[in-house]
């Protein structure tokens, strides 16, 4: 008991403790100004008040929809950034300093008027086009601000139904619409950010293209003269039938790899066991943190195929399917990604479009580039789609 009134005494001394409450208001801020008005908001600049019981500056103003917007700042800066307009507007801003006893200043009103949210930007660059299965959406987002990307289709009596949602913060967008019906159907796509603005639909018709899913089961380990099985560990984890077992890491990044295909070698052949021409194919990166877009993950490489077995390490027995290039959402250097670049290559897997494929039945992946400049390749799964010869 001695302690405590001796440590409540002391508090009385020293000053500390509650703020004391008073009516007196704050001064007001003084050269509000707006300094900057860009895509969806505005940066506002003012001078701080000498005021030793202010707090913080407060800015209200009001969204597209009529949401009621607060935002605060320390009073020890001298400016504010609202977010969230969609087409540009007038937008007053009402600045309040609040002191420690909640206290008010006289209002001082700015006028920003921030361009088009950068929804519309994309909207009006959105690139999409039928593909196998469906539709495939290319955009640029240069301010990688957060946006929902919805699509729908239009059916009977104008009826919408949503068949995708994307999330996306990336400067070079990519997403594809899959598993439709290859008869001309109407797609309507709608791009919205968090604060509820949202982009006029875009419609059109498209006719998606034929393919189906290679069967897996068919798959078989398989090497020409020259080319020789070259896996890293003898461990059955990391052998070349993993590469088409359905199992990969679906939880982000892990120290557990699963079962993957580790070759020591740039490349790597097998038998598919069925005849086909590939429309696209589905890659699926190592998992762990030091190998997302780094390390044995593949970043430049070509494809081949034959239809016979009677070929070698020799080019020119082979038939060229295509050059393909992974990308990193993100655009982040080297040891550096995002949620969204994991979702990409990991969980989701990465697709790769193939564009006049031959007939073929046995493959030869040839590795160019690893993203860091490894001579191994190493991935989870692979998944073709195409059409096969009955």
């Amino acid at each position: 008991m001695a302690c405590i009134l001796i440590i409540l005494y002391a508090c009385k001394e020293d000053g500390r403790g509650q703020y004391p409450i008073h009516g007196g208001a704050p001064a007001k801020v003084s050269s509000a100004r707006v300094d900057e008005n860009f895509a969806g908001g505005a940066l506002i600049v003012y001078d701080i008040p000498q005021d030793e019981d202010a707090l913080y500056v407060k800015a209200c103003y009001q969204l597209d929809d009529g949401t009621q917007m607060e935002l605060k700042s320390s009073i020890y800066t001298n400016n504010i950034t609202i977010v969230g307009i969609g087409r540009s507007r007038e937008v007053p801003v009402v600045l309040t300093v609040v002191d420690r006893s909640q206290n008010e200043s006289e209002p001082v009103t700015v006028i920003a008027y921030p361009l088009d949210s950068p929804i519309y930007a994309i909207a009006e660059i959105l690139d999409v086009k039928e593909d196998f299965g469906g539709i495939s959406l290319r955009w640029q987002n240069p301010s990688e601000l957060p946006v929902i990307i919805d699509v729908y289709k239009i059916e009977g009596n104008n009826d919408k139904s949503q068949v995708e949602r994307f999330y996306s913060s990336t400067i070079n967008g990519r997403a594809n619409v899959r598993g439709q019906d290859t008869i001309e159907t109407t797609f309507a796509i709608a791009i919205a950010d968090r604060w509820g603005n949202c982009t006029d639909l875009i419609s059109r018709n498209f006719k998606p293209l034929y393919e189906e899913k290679f069967d897996k089961s068919q798959f078989r380990r398989w090497n020409p003269p020259g080319l020789p099985y070259n896996n890293q560990e003898a461990s059955a984890i990391y052998q070349i039938e993993a590469l088409w077992d359905d199992i990969w890491y679906v939880g982000g990044p892990t120290l557990f790899p699963g079962t993957l295909w580790a070759a020591l070698n740039g490349y790597f052949t097998f038998d598919m066991g069925q005849v086909g021409k590939i429309s696209r194919f589905k890659l699926h990166q190592r998992a762990e943190a030091t190998l997302i877009y780094n390390m044995v993950s593949p970043k430049r490489f070509q494809l081949w195929g034959s239809l016979t077995p009677d070929v070698s390490n020799d080019f020119a027995t082979w038939q060229f399917i295509g050059s393909f290039e992974s990308i990193k959402p993100s655009g982040l250097p080297l040891g550096q990604y995002t949620d969204e670049d994991v979702r990409y290559a990991c969980i989701d897997g990465e697709d790769f479009e193939v564009e006049d494929c031959p007939y073929v039945r046995y493959l030869y992946f040839y590795q160019v580039e690893s993203w860091g400049n490894d001579p191994r390749v190493q991935y989870h799964e692979m998944t073709l789609w195409g059409q096969i010869q009955k």
